[in-house]
Order: C-alpha cells, then sequence, then structure tokens
C-alpha cells in the first residue's frame, strides 16, 4: 500500500472516530436528557398517585358517614366495608361475622340479581337495581342499590361499592295502587251506576254494562272505546219525555265546564235517571270529563211513599192521646206533639230547643240520666216517671223510650212516648187503701166468726140436750109426731153445727196460712175412705197411682174428702162406683173424681162452686163443700170444671199447679 492510500485510510480512520466521538456525545446528551424526563415522570407519577391516595380517602370517609346505608364488597360479593347505617338497616356487622350480599337477596330475584351483577362488572356501574332481602331479624325489605365498581391503578377491578335505599313503603304503596287500580277496574265494571268517561275531543275512554243497559246499547263497553260521543245527546234523546230539554242541558253542562250532580232525567218508559257531571281538570288544563247515570225509580218512589207515610203517621201521632218527645244527645228538646204540651202545660214554643230535664221537673233525676245513657248504646225500654206540671200538679207518666239513629244508624238521640197515667196511680193507691181496709176487715170478720161460731154452738149443744132429755123423759107419752119432731130438731141443730164448721174451715183458708211438706194423695185417699161413711154398695177406687205433692196436707184433706163426699152422698144406683185418676202434664197434674150418681143439671155447674149453693131442695147440703174445694184450688193456681149427664153421674176435673 502507498503512502497515498496509507493517509486516505488514516483520514478516513480519524473522520470514523470524530463521528463516534459525536455519536457518543450526542447518545450521552440524549441519555441525560431521558434520565432527567424519566425522573420528571416518576415525580408527577407519585404525585398523582398521592393525590388519587387523598380523594380516595376522601370520598370513602364521605361514604361511611353518609346517612343512607354503603356498603363495599369483594367481586365474590363478601363485604369488606359497611357505614353505621348499613349496620343498623340490615342487622349485621361484617367486623364481628362474615357476611356475603348474596345469601340476603329472596329466592325469587336469585337471577334477576345474578344478572345485574354480571352488568356490574362489565359496565362498571348498576343503577336502580331492586330487589326483596332478607335482613337479620328475618323480615324482608325492598331495596333499591346504585353501585360502582372499584378499580387498582392498573384499572383492574378489584371491589364494588354501593349505596341502598330502603324502598319497602314505596312498593307497598305501588302494590296498593296496583290492586286499587284492578279492585276500581272491576269496580266500575260491576258497578249499578251507569258510567262513562269522555276526553276533552269528547272520544269515549271509559264505559261499564250498566250505562249500556240503562240506554239499551246492544255493544259490550269494550267495542265503545274510542266512539265519538259528539252527536250522542241526539241520538238518545227520544228516552226522554222531554227530548229538547236532555239536548238543551247537555249543551249547557259541556259548556261551562262545571261540577253538576243529582240532575233528575225522566224517561219515557216510567223509569227515573240521576245524573252527575264531573269535570277533569291536569294543571288547569281541561283533560275530559266523567257522567254517571244511576237509576233511581225504586228510591224515588219508595221515598214518595215514606213521605206519604210520615205525614199520614205524623197526623196521627199529633192528635193521638200520647206525648211524644225527641230529644237530641244533649238532651234538647227538638219535637213534641201537642198532647204533650197538654200533659207538660208548656207551649210547643216553650219545649222546643230547652233542655227537657231543665225545664221538666222529673222527681227521679238519676233515673233520667241513667236512661240517656242507655239510649246511646242503642237500648229501648218503659219505666214510670213523676213530674210536675207547668201548673205545680203531680203528674205520674208511664214513659216508652228508644234511641233515635240516623241514615249512617248513629244514635244522635232519643225518642219518648209519654202515657199520662195519674189517674190510674191514684185508683192503684185507692185500691191499695180498700185492700188495707179489706184486709183489716177480713181479720175482723175472722175473728167475729170464731165468736159467733163459739156462741152459737154453745145454746146447739143445749138444744141438742134439751131434745135428748126430751125424748128420754117422754118417749113414753109421746106419740109418733112428737117423738118425730124431736128426731128433726136433732138434724136441724147438726145442719146447723156442720153449716158453722164450714164456714169457719171456709173463713180460714188462705195462703199466708199453707203448709209445705210431701204428702202422698194415695195415703190421703186412704184415710178419707176410713173416716167418711160409705155405703156398703159404694165403691171408692183410685184408678191410678196419684203422685206425692209438697203441699199443705190438712188442705188436700179437705179437698179430697169434700169431692169424695160429694159423690158417695149422690150415688143412686144399686152398685155404686167412685173412681179417682190422674194424668201429668207439664206444668200441673189434672185430677178426677167420676161418680155414677144422680149427675148435675147444667144450669148448676157454675152455681155449686159458689157458698151457700147446693142443687136442687137437698136439705142436707150445707152449700160449702165445693166453695171449699174451689178456694183450695185456687191457691195452688189450679181451676175445677165438671163434665155431667142427669141420672148417667158426674165428673170433676180440677188441676194442681206442680
Amino acid at each position: 500500500m502507498d503512502n497515498k492510500e496509507v493517509a486516505l485510510l488514516k483520514k478516513a480512520l480519524e473522520r470514523q472516530k470524530k463521528a463516534r466521538r459525536q455519536a457518543e456525545s450526542i447518545l450521552e446528551e440524549k441519555s441525560r436528557e431521558l434520565y432527567e424526563t424519566s425522573r420528571q415522570l416518576q415525580e408527577t407519577n407519585d404525585r398523582l398517585e398521592n393525590l388519587l391516595s387523598e380523594k380516595t380517602s376522601e370520598l370513602e370517609g364521605v361514604f361511611v358517614n353518609i346517612v343512607d346505608p354503603y356498603v363495599v364488597m369483594d367481586l365474590d360479593t363478601n363485604v369488606i366495608r359497611m357505614n353505621s347505617a348499613a349496620v343498623e338497616f340490615l342487622g349485621y356487622d361484617h367486623t364481628k361475622e362474615p357476611l356475603n350480599l348474596s345469601t340476603l337477596v329472596h329466592p325469587d330475584f336469585k337471577e334477576y340479581t345474578l344478572n345485574s351483577l354480571n352488568q356490574l362488572f362489565s359496565a362498571g356501574s348498576l343503577k336502580n337495581y331492586r330487589a326483596r332481602i332478607f335482613i337479620k331479624d328475618g323480615s324482608t325489605r325492598f331495596v333499591q342499590i346504585n353501585s360502582s365498581m372499584i378499580y387498582d391503578k392498573d384499572r383492574n377491578p378489584i371491589a364494588a361499592q354501593g349505596i341502598i335505599r330502603d324502598i319497602t313503603g314505596e312498593m307497598e304503596a305501588e302494590e296498593q295502587i296496583r290492586a286499587s287500580q284492578n279492585r276500581l277496574s272491576t269496580l266500575i265494571s260491576n258497578l249499578q251506576t251507569g258510567v262513562l268517561l269522555e276526553s276533552e275531543d269528547r272520544k269515549i275512554s271509559l264505559t261499564n254494562q250498566m250505562f249500556c243497559d240503562l240506554f239499551q246499547i246492544p255493544v259490550p263497553p269494550d267495542q265503545l272505546k274510542g266512539a265519538d260521543c259528539s252527536n250522542a245527546a241526539e241520538e238518545s234523546k227520544h228516552h226522554f219525555t222531554d227530548p229538547e230539554g236532555f239536548v238543551k242541558r247537555i249543551d249547557e253542562i259541556l259548556k261551562s265546564k262545571k261540577l253538576v250532580l243529582s240532575d233528575e232525567l225522566e224517561m219515557k218508559d216510567g223509569r227515573i235517571l240521576e245524573r252527575d257531571y264531573i269535570p277533569i281538570f291536569s294543571d288547569g288544563k281541561y283533560k275530559g270529563h266523567l257522567w254517571t247515570y244511576q237509576d233511581v225509580t225504586l228510591r224515588k218512589n219508595y221515598k214518595k211513599n215514606i213521605e206519604a207515610q210520615k205525614e199520614k203517621y205524623w197526623s196521627i201521632i199529633a192528635n193521638m192521646n200520647l206525648g211524644l218527645v225527641e230529644v237530641d244527645n244533649e238532651d234538647t228538646i227538638q219535637l213534641v206533639n201537642q198532647s204533650f204540651c197538654s200533659m207538660s202545660g208548656y207551649s210547643e214554643k216553650e219545649l222546643l230547643g230547652s233542655k227537657a230535664a231543665d225545664l221538666l221537673k222529673v222527681h227521679e233525676k238519676n233515673l233520667i240520666q241513667k236512661k240517656g245513657k242507655e239510649r246511646l248504646k242503642g237500648k229501648s225500654d218503659s219505666y214510670e216517671i213523676k213530674v210536675l206540671s207547668k201548673s205545680g200538679e203531680e203528674k205520674h207518666w208511664l214513659v216508652s223510650g228508644a234511641p233515635r239513629y240516623d241514615e249512617t244508624g248513629k244514635v244522635v238521640g232519643s225518642i219518648g212516648i209519654h202515657l199520662d197515667i195519674t189517674s190510674q196511680k191514684n185508683l192503684e193507691i185507692q185500691k191499695e187503701e180498700l185492700l188495707s181496709e179489706l184486709e183489716a176487715s177480713n181479720k175482723g170478720l175472722q175473728e167475729y166468726a170464731h165468736i159467733v161460731s163459739h156462741d152459737l154452738k154453745s145454746p146447739l149443744r143445749s138444744i141438742s140436750t134439751l131434745a135428748t132429755w126430751l125424748h128420754d123423759d117422754y118417749k113414753d107419752k109421746l106419740d109418733e109426731a112428737g117423738i118425730y119432731n124431736l128426731q128433726m130438731m136433732q138434724e136441724k141443730v147438726e145442719g146447723m153445727d156442720k153449716l158453722i164448721d164450714g164456714i169457719l174451715k171456709y173463713s180460714s183458708i188462705k195462703s199466708e196460712t199453707l203448709e209445705k211438706s210431701p204428702v202422698d194423695l194415695n195415703t190421703v185417699v186412704n184415710e178419707i175412705r176410713e173416716i167418711i161413711y160409705i155405703p156398703e154398695h159404694v165403691n171408692v177406687i183410685i184408678m191410678d197411682p196419684l203422685p206425692t205433692l209438697e203441699a199443705d196436707a190438712t188442705k188436700m184433706h179437705q179437698l179430697f174428702q169434700n169431692l169424695i163426699g160429694n159423690a158417695v152422698t149422690n150415688i143412686d144406683k144399686e152398685e155404686g162406683i167412685v173412681a179417682i185418676g190422674v194424668r201429668e202434664e207439664k206444668d200441673h197434674w189434672e185430677f178426677y173424681v167420676r161418680d155414677n150418681g144422680v149427675g148435675i143439671p147444667e144450669e148448676y155447674h157454675e152455681k155449686i162452686f159458689k157458698i151457700f149453693q147446693s142443687i136442687g131442695n137437698e136439705e142436707r147440703s150445707t152449700g160449702i163443700g165445693l166453695s171449699i174445694v174451689k178456694k183450695i184450688i185456687d191457691l195452688y193456681q189450679g181451676e175445677i170444671w165438671l163434665e155431667s149427664e142427669v141420672g148417667q153421674g158426674t165428673t170433676f176435673f180440677f188441676t194442681l199447679k206442680k
């Protein structure tokens, strides 16, 4: 290689070294710039991370302290953070027990919840999630949740946070609204009132079957929806007794757009309809109107009948002898009739508006207050009161009181019917005085009867003794007529003695002297058969076993002895039978004493039970025996009667209360 080439090579190497040095210098400069840039980026990143951390802490502080429940969960729905509002609402505390939110979801919302979580994880947020959940006490709540994802610095999802709002009340309200809408729809469909809802342009929005029936429209309500009602009045006016008036009235109502209630419409077929018009406004703008039609024919006719009946009965009440008063719950007189004015002595003007208790001077004030309280409870009854009339005269009234109701069934006062019983009361007082005098008189008569009987029996015994002596001393000297006369004297004395005994027995029969003890009537009859005279040709037979009664033994002996003795005495047959029997009834015993004697004529059937009354010319009868029987039976609240046929016999029936 020559020098020239060597020189060229050296120059090339120098240029290469120079270029390398320049490149190294540039590279070094760029490295320094890159380092500085990297350092600045790191500082900036650190500042951003610090700022992000500060902002995240601030945000978490806000969420933790908000009023609504706030929850943070991991990607498996485990709670990792919750505020005090969430603890209080859910009843769980994640710091004390693990809690997975998916376990709180009601089974009906499981699938919906799964889809919502997928949306949250994919989109990063979830708005207005609604579901039913269980809280710790076992009850359920409806909640609405708005949530968002939480990412790390590399934008990787690490958790989710959400705010919970309790919407149980709202959901229940919505459910009630839906139920109300369903009920309203059903109600309108089944109403006994015709309903027609029109829009602002007179198109049918809603109607029901009753409306179609009232106006004889042959299509179902659903098919009328959307129909134009602009000419409906003209088309239906032929149903009414005043067609042109019907059309004119509708035009007036629609023009004024004001509420109209209880328009009355008379139809040609005799029906009467009641119509209401209700305009509908929203934010002050007219949106349509509602027509309702109701068939009030029966009500109108009923009302007319009621008015006629009321007028008729009020005319009767106004003129009857019973005093009528109506008061309210404050005892203020609302209505009176003329009879009450006459009874009280006050005029209608004085009575109306006055307090009844203040104006009418009632002796029993507490009784009136008590009855007023009972009226408020709906009770009706009758009672007596003593009052002073306006003139100061003492009156006795019989009051029939009853509560007075309004149309809703609420007690609004009371009504009283007053009968003036002053005269009857005075008669009762006189009666009591007479009874007292009669009792004293009877007592005196009984004492007199005992005294008289004693005084009478003494001379009777003397007469009987004298007759016996005359018979014994002069029977050899007296002829048959004399002896007969002495015997007749003895018989008359004996009859007089029986009469006195009968009077004493009759006068001594009274309820206050009755004693009670078990009395076997079979024994009573057997004892009577032993002590009274029964001829050999007469048989006294007990047909049925007789009961044992709680009664006065002496009175039972008197009762059966008089009946059996009466039967035996009046038997004229060769074979006499006296049959005694009984039949048990619910409240009493029914006895009979039957004989086959002479019988009793019908004209004596009532007479024989009266004192001193006997049959025909029977001289041996005192006329007291059956009177004693009747009096004893009366004491035991029984009855006595007889069936008899002359020549065939007599049956006495009588009852004794159990």
